[in-house]
């Protein structure tokens, strides 16, 4: 993942979205899972996210609606509403029953079974730490070779945590822009504050 190329800081964001993704019980690492790191993240790019309401918690929640929340991520909220099956209802029953994470905990079982899937590395780009291989998911290996881009347009040997944010900021498809519009933020904007916020620290 461009381990060599990251500093210290952005090293760290690319494990808390590793980890996310497994404690999600993702089959992959996404972007949406450098967001939710990114979104805890300690300098600046960090505090800007987090500034203009994109928070760990409504990122989550987010990435969590977007996967159907669990048991429920392939089931067709339309069809079985029409045969009288009211999903939110059910999953409100099952939350006050079991717990608020109940569902999230068992679609986590469910989709990793015993172990998450090894793959081979050499053959699909992804993510390993503790013998468990993800891959990564549509646009992350896009997003990072873009911050690398980043960082050489800056004459910046390694990518930061910026980089990381502003590649993943410029994506166009896959979860990340469903999730900021969702939160009504701007991507566009959240760009442009960042560059400033660093500019100004430079």
């Amino acid at each position: 993942m461009m381990a060599g190329y990251m500093t210290w800081d952005a090293r760290a964001v690319a494990m808390r979205a590793y980890e996310h993704a497994i404690r999600l019980g993702h089959r992959y690492l996404g972007g949406e899972h450098f967001l939710l790191a990114l979104t805890t993240a300690d300098q600046p790019a960090g505090a800007v996210l987090r500034d203009r309401g994109v928070t760990p918690e409504r990122v989550e929640a987010e990435i969590t609606r977007l996967a159907g929340a669990g048991l429920f991520g392939d089931l067709d909220r339309d069809a079985l509403a029409a045969i009288g099956i009211d999903v939110d209802a059910v999953r409100a029953r099952i939350e006050a029953s079991f717990g608020p994470k109940a569902l999230i905990e068992a679609g986590q079982a469910v989709h990793r079974g015993p172990r998450l899937p090894r793959l081979n590395p050499r053959r699909v780009s992804g993510a390993e730490r503790d013998g468990v291989f993800l891959p990564h998911g549509p646009g992350v290996e896009q997003s990072l070779r873009n911050a690398r881009r980043e960082a050489r347009g800056r004459h910046d040997t390694q990518i930061g945590t910026e980089y990381l944010a502003l590649s993943l900021l410029a994506l166009n498809e896959g979860p990340v822009p469903l999730i900021l519009s969702a939160l009504g933020v701007s991507a566009p904007a959240l760009r442009a504050a960042i560059l400033d916020c660093y500019r100004q620290a430079s």
